[in-house]
């Protein structure tokens, strides 16, 4: 560890000797597309003004909604972007050397007046891409996912910050929202759902892993969703990331390069000719963790290595619309040997032996085509799937040999073919409507030691391979009833072939602006999800009593506020409710999957006799970035609870009752705008996980935790109080630019309560915790 401070000291002096040097006037171009929100289509003449410049900088739109202003000077800058019939807006830039600034614009035709300039110009960084979703949705931006204290460039980390969300671990990315476990998250890329895109997911916590497989150097604006979600997303019920693959530059090769104590990474973008406009965009990332362990960060022996891809090639045509050729995909490798010295034995842990493999992947092609003057048509064909080797062995007590403990080898996948229409009937409605439909291929083979202290309980518990399907149809209308309001109404529909079963959920959303700075925003939405095909698979007695389990399903309540308390600041208020049912559990017995953490060798029956209640409020407080500041604050107040087949109202494990947060930043710019400098900061409090309480004696006798769960999760960890830093320093020189970053996750070192075990050293029962700090020091170039 003080090795470590010592390179930090080092990186500190180098940035302040770095303010010293010369500054210098430097440019860069700015250039992008704007379109029409609803049908996609180009608007030719509408004007881009770079707000408070002096000379006044802008310029229009051609035919094809394209614009380019050149020799824009480096610095943060507010564009302001409008055109008759259409709602003005603000949005901000960064504006650097090394790379030339490209962005898309949507505008929104003004229902108010038509044939008139209107004025609303006002930011509205949150409002989500996708305008169907007006409740429990906002957009975030790649540069967030760099500058939020915390995010570690990670955006399932980054979202931890926002309302309603809180950690699963500081170990890994795995987020709880509103008392929801993680593996009801769904991840969506380019409008098709993925797996999990983790590494190492599901490590510690099925829906989590070390950090996502999405590289923020190829990463677009994307949405993230907490509730009562629009009628097009089905097979989730806790949230929803909507990611975004950004386009490569059409007209200039770039590249960036990085590398940093968690490893390295290439990003290379550019035209594939100089008279067309294709491009393409690719990501290389190889990390591993094994240098904070050299560093002594780490304690673990356990080193960590991983890897990814991401891409994304465009081909516009003149009359055949646009095709994408895009993907993402990783591998992950670690072990870890036993420790054959009993008496360093503390934990049962210390003598396993293991090894883990992962392949993870999703590749597609897309294409977008305009049927009318108001409508187009997107269509999706995609391959995705995950390959996992998990073998653990465990040392025998006589040292000399390993007994098995569990050998998994699971590969399941998707081929999903989805195409969605839509379509403006007029300046107050629009429609839009899809189908998807995926094929689920799998072959699971899992045997495991069903308790330690009886080693002839190693057994097969799966062995299975086949396909299923699941069929899903839905269409939602958007209607502006007055100037003021808008709702939304949609209709999901979905069959799942492994369960036979048909489900129709409704959707509805509304917004009334009831005073200029104010709106009232409602929400609803029935949901569903499968669980885990292993889930189904598990074999008893050579029967699959699992493989009619119905899926787990979600009513969502939703009344929000608004308040605009200036333009760079509002008050964002939500309440909520959801009714949880056809769960599955256990028979007269607490245990069901509401509380799902990770058990790979899950080995019980199980019927859907669950119903849970998540109620609670979020309230949000934020400054946008503006005049080289921004902060947000959260609170949520919540509380969650489950009955199962006991027929008892618990606890659930994530029923952590409270978050709060506080973030701020701040940027200095020197030298021209040459030099910019900005520190960010964190700090969380969240009340602790849960867990059944422990029966001591009967522990100790069985050197293993048994939990009493007739009174399951009455218990809790302490409360999980921990601050995180940002620092960036860019320099921008002529034609590239650098940037030296440091971050750190937990700098105060708050301890991490990782659960209870046996200590075979002082033979007792003892909380498990450690000190977890993950720093990440990093060099970047881009030219």
């Amino acid at each position: 560890m003080k090795t470590f401070f010592t390179h930090f000291y080092a990186f500190t002096f180098l940035l302040l000797i770095s303010f010293s040097v010369k500054g210098q006037s430097i440019e860069q171009t700015l250039k992008g597309k704007v379109f029409d929100q609803a049908t996609h289509e180009p608007i030719m003449g509408a004007t881009i003004l770079i707000k408070n410049s002096n000379p006044a900088i802008g310029t229009s739109t051609d035919e094809n909604g394209n614009f380019v202003i050149s020799n824009l000077p480096v610095g943060r800058h507010n564009l302001q972007i409008s055109f008759v019939g259409y709602e003005t807006i603000l949005t901000q830039v960064m504006v650097t050397s090394g790379k030339e600034v490209v962005i898309e614009i949507a505008l929104k035709e003004d229902v108010t007046v038509l044939n008139e300039v209107v004025v609303k110009a006002s930011l509205q960084k949150e409002r989500p891409l996708n305008t169907m979703a007006i409740v429990s949705a906002r957009s975030f931006s790649v540069e967030e996912t760099s500058r939020y204290a915390g995010g570690m460039n990670d955006p399932a980390r980054m979202v931890s910050a926002y309302a309603g969300v809180t950690t699963g671990n500081l170990q890994d990315n795995s987020i709880i929202v509103r008392g929801n476990a993680p593996q009801g998250v769904q991840w969506r890329l380019e409008d098709v759902e993925i797996p999990t895109p983790h590494h190492f997911s599901g490590g510690n916590v099925a829906g989590g892993g070390i950090v996502t497989l999405f590289n923020n150097q190829v990463l677009g604006n994307s949405d993230f969703l907490s509730g009562a979600f629009p009628a097009e997303y089905g097979s989730a019920t806790a949230a929803i990331f909507d990611m975004k693959l950004r386009t490569g530059n059409t007209s200039k090769r770039e590249h960036t390069a990085q590398i940093g104590v968690l490893g390295i990474d290439f990003t290379s973008e550019g035209p594939f000719s100089k008279t067309g406009e294709s491009s393409y965009l690719f990501n290389y990332r190889y990390s591993t963790f094994g240098l904070l362990g050299d560093l002594d960060v780490i304690p673990s022996k356990q080193r960590l290595k991983y890897q990814d891809l991401s891409f994304k090639l465009n081909f516009p045509t003149q009359r055949m619309g646009t095709f994408s050729f895009w993907g993402i995909g990783g591998t992950d490798n670690t072990s870890k040997k036993a420790e054959t010295n009993p008496a360093e034995w503390k934990i049962d842990f210390d003598r396993i032996e293991n090894k883990w493999e992962t392949y993870l992947g999703a590749t597609g092609i897309s294409h977008r085509i305009k049927t009318g003057k108001n409508s187009f048509l997107q269509s999706n064909l995609v391959l995705s799937g995950v390959n996992t080797t998990i073998i653990t062995k465990r040392i025998a007590d006589d040292l000399q040999n390993f007994t098995p403990d569990m050998d998994l080898k699971n590969i399941t996948g998707t081929f999903t073919f989805g195409t969605t229409l839509n379509h403006r009937f007029s300046s107050k409605t629009t429609f839009k409507t899809g189908i998807t439909h995926k094929q689920l291929f799998y072959k699971y083979d899992l045997s495991s030691t069903q308790d330690h202290n009886l080693p002839l309980t190693y057994a097969q518990l799966i062995d299975d391979k086949g396909t299923t399907n699941m069929s899903e149809i839905f269409a939602q209308m958007q209607y502006n009833l007055s100037p003021s309001m808008v709702i939304n109404t949609g209709l999901y529909t979905g069959y799942f072939d492994l369960s036979n079963e048909f489900v129709i959920e409704p959707r509805l959303g509304f917004q009334w602006n009831f005073l200029p700075k104010h709106s009232l925003n409602l929400g609803y939405g029935k949901h569903s999800r499968p669980e885990a095909i292993n889930i189904y698979m598990l074999k008893i007695n050579e029967q699959q009593p699992n493989k009619n389990l119905k899926l787990s399903k979600a009513h969502h309540f939703i009344v929000g506020h608004d308040w605009r308390l200036n333009s760079n600041l509002r008050l964002k208020t939500e309440l909520y409710y959801q009714h949880i049912y056809d769960v599955p559990g256990e028979a007269n017995s607490s245990y069901s999957l509401i509380n799902f953490k990770q058990d790979y060798a899950l080995h019980k029956t199980l019927i859907n006799n669950t119903i849970g209640r998540n109620f609670g409020i979020d309230i949000t407080l934020e400054r946008f970035l503006n005049n080289n500041y921004y902060y947000l604050l959260t609170a949520s107040l919540f509380d969650t609870k489950y009955k199962a087949g006991d027929n008892v109202w618990h606890n659930t494990r994530y029923n952590k009752n409270y978050v709060l947060n506080a973030l701020f930043g701040k940027e200095f710019f020197f030298k021209n705008n040459s030099r910019v400098f900005d520190v960010n900061a964190r700090i969380s409090v969240t009340g602790g996980e849960r867990y059944s309480p422990i029966i001591e004696n009967k522990s100790i006798d069985n050197k293993m935790i048994i939990n009493d769960e007739s009174r399951a999760f009455e218990k809790s960890f302490p409360t999980l109080i921990y601050a995180d830093l940002t620092l960036n320093y860019r320099i921008n020189h002529r034609k590239s630019s650098s940037v030296f970053s440091f971050q750190m996750k937990n700098i105060l070192g708050a301890p991490i309560y990782e659960g209870h075990n046996y200590n075979f050293q002082n033979q007792q029962i003892e909380l498990s915790k450690s000190t977890l700090v993950i720093p990440n020091l990093s060099y970047k170039i881009e030219f």
